[in-house]
């Protein structure tokens, strides 16, 4: 299967609940694992108080059938793509692009503290299509992106770069793309030394 096939979005973030739907989440399901994480301990919890008998006898239809309606959220939940070879490879050039072309962007964070940030440009650099995509926009359809004339907004470049990153296992705090003086990106860890000079 080729990167330009793979559905980022599962039936649970799609219109009606149907695979083919429209997507109605901003990001996938699977994209939030702790609330995930929530979902699967509480099925757990439910799942063992039913075996144990701790659900009233009159409440128990009403508690398995919630189980079964957790459970198939879940399922739909975790449908998390799998990116394998050459489709992993091409996502992650994609990832190094988008953090690069987010990371110039980004006012750095010396300007920020001196106040040189003009709002209206910063306004205008999160919303206008600044960001070249061209070759991706098949891939950012696939994430609810729509490119205008083959470029995104930094918002839209955003979204894409924390869903492939979740993908891949890689960072998706685009705070850590801003840079920072001369030194290039930010380090949040600094020595004494480093910081004196």
């Amino acid at each position: 299967m080729a990167l330009e096939e793979v559905q980022f979005f599962g039936a649970a973030d799609r219109k009606g609940r149907h695979a083919d739907g429209k997507i109605t989440s901003e990001y996938p399901a699977w994209y939030f694992v702790a609330q995930t994480e929530d979902l699967q301990e509480e099925i757990e919890h439910k799942t063992r108080a039913i075996k144990m008998g701790l659900i009233p006898p009159s409440e128990l239809p009403y508690a398995q059938e919630e189980l079964r309606k957790q459970e198939t959220m879940l399922e739909r939940i975790k449908s998390k793509p799998e990116l394998k070879g050459k489709d992993k490879d091409e996502a992650a050039k994609i990832y190094k692009h988008l953090s690069t072309q987010i990371g110039d962007t980004m006012f750095s964070r010396s300007e920020m503290k001196k106040g040189l940030v003009d709002a209206h440009e910063e306004v205008r650099r999160m919303t206008d299509p600044i960001i070249n995509v061209r070759g991706q926009t098949k891939i950012l359809a696939n994430m609810g992106i729509n490119a205008k004339g083959g470029k995104i907004s930094r918002n839209e470049a955003s979204k894409a770069f924390k869903i492939i990153g979740r993908v891949l296992g890689e960072a998706t705090n685009i705070e850590y793309l801003r840079k920072d003086f001369n030194h290039g990106t930010f380090h949040p860890e600094r020595s004494l030394e480093e910081m004196e000079q």
